[in-house]
């Protein structure tokens, strides 16, 4: 039996074809578990220049380092199982920066966030669960800035009503949102 053997390279090579996710999933991590705040309500959005940027940039260092002998990657020897596993490393490539610009904005607007501190009015104007994996809790409000989301702890949830109004103490995220600074203050009328 002829045993296969796995060198240096070609461990070297998955690690940097796989870099971008690993990352991605670190910076999500990060995000979910340190991020609980008010953020502008804009619906789910993506920014194709950043990923297909990001996607791009893997892309060529990975050929780089073929082309300076760093890494093999073993592509089968067929012409049409070759094409369909270039186009598979593209597609792994692309949804691997997709997740990456998600992680880098969310974390990137919270750390870059604006150091002036401002005051802003909320009235609360929806209240959701989420149900999956895990269940939560979100308060809709209406700002001057338009429709805000803050997550809450189940305890809090049925704290608040539709109509109040509170005073909340913010920093601007650096792309969009707030993020508190204080707990919010209810405006008793």
């Amino acid at each position: 039996m002829k045993s296969k053997t796995v060198t240096r390279r070609q461990k070297v090579s998955a690690i940097i074809i796989t870099f971008p996710f690993l990352l991605a999933i670190t910076l999500l991590l990060i995000g979910l578990f340190t991020l609980d705040n008010i953020y502008l309500e804009k619906g789910f959005s993506i920014n194709l220049t950043a990923i297909t940027t990001l996607s791009i940039t893997h892309i060529i260092s990975i050929i780089i380092l073929i082309k300076l002998d760093k890494i093999d990657i073993d592509l089968p020897i067929s012409k049409l199982k070759k094409v369909i596993s270039i186009f598979g490393l593209l597609i792994l490539s692309f949804l691997f920066s997709f997740l990456l610009e998600m992680a880098l904005r969310m974390n990137l607007n919270y750390w870059f966030k604006n150091s002036i501190v401002e005051k802003i009015e909320l009235v609360v104007i929806d209240k959701n669960i989420s149900h999956g994996k895990a269940t939560d809790y979100y308060i809709i409000f209406n700002s001057s800035s338009g429709r805000l989301k803050n997550k809450v702890k189940r305890r809090n949830y049925e704290s608040f009503s539709i109509g109040e109004k509170y005073n909340a103490t913010v920093n601007k995220g650096f792309f969009e949102g707030y993020f508190l600074t204080k707990p919010m203050n209810k405006i008793n009328d």
